[in-house]
């Protein structure tokens, strides 16, 4: 039985593929299956992800959280690691990744973020962005990024992965998935595993409308959602 899958969903993404890809196949541990989702491409995404002897699924409809659906829906492997096409891997990062899932209560794991380059700023960014991170873990928030989690199939396929009763969302997914499965086990942060991804979310002087726009989906997910969830539960049981 295989017992790590990585998903690798990728829309267009025949320059920046090859590098994610060859990162993975010089891993430490290497006894994976690879998947990549090719999620509507136009380009020659699906062509690459063959070359390196990946599987490739092919998704028609466009949206990041289709996409890891679709693969974390075929992954055969006990533990599906999530990562992205623009993400560059080091050696370790899956054997470190999965290594808390040595422990049977384990049902997830996370790590955080480093862009390629971006100076100074995007130093300062990384950091504090880790510190929001632990001290959101430490509350019973855990962050995941979508370059760079774990989960096991099994608590994934039981709070219906990224699936919501009206679709797929738009956007954070990989967090939302965290809050739903944190009651089913531990999550583990492993704060000193970064990913290296792009800046492109950055470039053209990005920087601040990034930044407050994921602020606003952060309060939404983590804190508005919920709090409207909690009052709908309470409202109902006032009228048993």
């Amino acid at each position: 039985m295989t017992r790590i899958s990585v998903v690798v969903p990728a829309r267009n993404e025949e320059e920046r593929l090859p590098r994610c890809l060859a990162a993975l196949r010089c891993q430490s541990l290497s006894d994976f299956e690879l998947i990549v989702i090719d999620s509507a491409s136009t380009d020659s995404t699906g062509e690459v992800a063959r070359d390196f002897g990946a599987r490739v699924v092919r998704v028609e409809e466009p949206g990041v959280a289709r996409a890891r659906q679709a693969g974390f829906e075929v992954a055969q492997g006990e533990i599906i690691v999530s990562t992205d096409a623009d993400a560059i891997p080091s050696s370790d990062w899956l054997e470190r990744l999965v290594a808390p899932f040595c422990d049977p209560g384990v049902v997830g794991t996370f790590g955080t973020l480093h862009f390629t380059r971006g100076g100074l700023l995007a130093e300062v960014g990384h950091a504090l962005f880790s510190v929001f991170q632990r001290a959101n873990y430490h509350i019973g928030r855990p962050l995941f990024c979508g370059p760079n989690f774990a989960v096991s199939k099994g608590a994934f396929h039981a709070v219906d992965g990224f699936k919501r009763a009206d679709g797929y969302p738009g956007e954070a997914e990989d967090v939302r998935l965290a809050l739903k499965i944190r009651e089913m086990g531990k999550i583990v942060f492993l704060h000193d595993l970064p990913m290296v991804v792009s800046v492109r979310n950055l470039e053209k002087g990005r920087v601040l409308q990034y930044t407050i726009h994921h602020i606003g989906v952060y309060l939404k997910v983590c804190w508005l959602e919920r709090l409207t969830r909690k009052k709908g539960i309470l409202s109902q049981g006032s009228y048993r």
